[in-house]
């Protein structure tokens, strides 16, 4: 980000996902609670896009990708797809389960990886 997008003022959107990327950092084990506590307050006192940054420039770019700022898409875009899906189901008298998989993955699999619950096999 340019130094004059950093001076652009932060939505109540913007403060949402980053506090979100803070609790997610948080439950993985990179910030304590009370490092927590005090990136969450100074977050919803920000004012511009350079404060929240700075927030979480010394963590993990990678996981920043969840952040509304970032592009995140996943179940709240896909749930119109799910009355489709039921409807596909329905009208080929279920040859068309296969397309339960891919919605499972972004409803089911992606949510528990993401709160950093694993697969112990």
């Amino acid at each position: 980000m340019s130094d004059h997008e950093g001076n652009l003022r932060a939505a109540d959107g913007d403060r949402d996902a980053v506090a979100e990327t803070l609790r997610e950092q948080h439950l993985a084990g990179r910030i304590d609670t009370d490092e927590l506590q005090e990136r969450i307050e100074r977050c919803y006192a920000a004012k511009t896009y350079a404060e929240l940054d700075a927030l979480l420039a010394d963590l993990p770019e990678e996981d920043r990708s969840g952040s509304a700022r970032h592009g995140r898409w996943g179940a709240p875009l896909l749930l119109p797809l799910l009355p489709l899906l039921i409807v596909a189901l329905a009208l080929s008298h279920g040859r068309a389960l296969w397309l339960a998989f891919p919605l499972a993955f972004f409803f089911v699999v992606r949510p528990l990886r993401r709160c950093g619950i694993r697969s112990t096999t």
